[in-house]
């Protein structure tokens, strides 16, 4: 997993930088004996419920024989940890940290980070990777896990929760100029609660970027065995020809609707809005944008053509319909697929999650599922969010990396 191949992956900016981290979830990736053989379904429910994980009763036609365990939860068992990143981390907390940039896989060791926590405390990860971002086109986040906090709000006392994250050793960024040595990035002004757990401290986006449909396509695919069953996935393998234009999103951690339950390729309308700018105007005046609600509808942007919004991708495989046994990649890279007249499309401005009805807020995996336990806190839900996009239809803001060639 931690090879250093990179092929046409995403870099988001020009300047290097940490874009976001914090505390996604608690106790829930490491659990001793979750998913053995020959288990029945009650087993890893009783184990995924006593770690505080969210639980989704699936409704399927499926056979139950061929319903993978990650759709009924977001727990992850200690095996798996211990073999995905090298070190075991027994009901460990999840901690994800986005990047500017894809990382070199190989500079990445635990004792490059230091969470400091609102007790004064500065912890290191027991173990830190790539995944789930195994493709070979993504990897600018790191996945830590530890004892990073609890599960209660800021305001109660007893909390325990990251303030702020530096980089203390090398860890090398791949930028289009070369290696950049990380060592001094830092996120968080060691006061704000960095954690799910707080209120309007869920997921939500960092980043957000606009390429043409065969932008990043060389590089779909990952190791031997880190993308069983989830591709392809990318807009190309979904749509064909409809597919155009790739408006891919950043998230800082995974985008559920539950905290399990894997989003559809269909889905659009149910979570976001894309804003389409008529004139040029100041970055934050969103009355005046066409916004972008539905698939399949052809939006006339006067002036400059139609635009219509496909569907999602760089979640799962495609499938004649969508129900609870489907599994997604659960990566933080999500494309809103486009298609229309490129000077409409080139007016993209913002891509927005109303996070309120009648639209669905996000969940990272810490989330309740469709089954909560009453006595359980779980991560709160993602707030309403905007994020301008980067229109990068002439430069895709890409890199390549081979070591075999350094």
């Amino acid at each position: 997993m931690m090879v250093d191949l990179l092929i046409e992956a995403d870099y988001w900016q020009e300047e290097p930088a940490i874009l976001a981290a914090g505390l996604g979830f608690t106790d829930i990736n490491g659990i001793p004996e979750f998913g053995a053989d020959g288990q029945t379904l009650e087993e890893p429910e009783a184990l995924t419920r006593s770690a505080g994980a969210g639980w989704h009763n699936v409704s399927s036609a499926v056979d139950p024989a061929t319903i993978a365990l990650r759709a009924y939860t977001s727990a992850v068992s200690l095996s798996t940890i211990t073999n995905s990143f090298g070190y075991p981390s027994p009901f460990g907390d999840g901690l994800p940290m986005e990047f500017s940039n894809p990382v070199l896989a190989s500079s990445v060791r635990r004792e490059d980070i230091v969470v400091r926590l609102n007790n004064g405390e500065a912890i290191t990860p027991m173990n830190i990777g790539l995944l789930p971002n195994a493709e070979y086109n993504e990897r600018s986040t790191l996945v830590m896990n530890g004892n990073f906090g609890n599960r209660l709000d800021p305001s109660n006392p007893d909390a325990v929760y990251p303030v702020q994250f530096e980089i203390v050793d090398e860890l090398m960024l791949v930028t289009p100029h070369g290696l950049f040595n990380a060592i001094g990035l830092g996120f968080g002004d060691g006061s704000e609660p960095l954690t799910a757990y707080a209120r309007g401290k869920g997921p939500r986006l960092c980043a957000a970027k606009l390429t043409r449909s065969s932008a990043g396509l060389a590089g779909e695919g990952a190791p031997a065995g880190q993308s069983a069953g989830y591709t392809p996935n990318d807009l190309v393998a979904l749509y064909g020809d409809a597919a155009q234009y790739r408006l891919r999103i950043l998230t800082t951690g995974g985008f559920s609707p539950d905290g399990v339950r894997s989003m559809y390729p269909s889905e659009f309308a149910r979570y976001f809005r894309v804003g389409v700018a008529p004139e040029d105007i100041a970055a934050d005046d969103y009355s005046k944008l066409l916004w972008l609600t539905e698939t399949d509808t052809r939006y006339e942007l006067p002036g400059y053509g139609e635009i219509e919004v496909v569907g999602l991708a760089e979640l799962g495989v495609a499938a004649p319909s969508y129900d609870d046994a489907y599994v997604e990649d659960h990566d933080n890279q999500i494309d809103i697929v486009l298609r229309g007249e490129e000077a409409a499309i080139a007016r993209i401005a913002v891509v927005h999650i109303p996070a309120a009805a009648p639209y669905t807020p996000f969940y990272n995996p810490g989330g309740p599922g469709n089954q909560p336990d009453p006595e359980t806190i779980y991560s709160q839900p993602g707030p309403e969010y905007y994020q301008p996009v980067t229109i990068a239809l002439g430069n895709p803001m890409q890199i390549s990396f081979n070591p075999e060639k350094y």
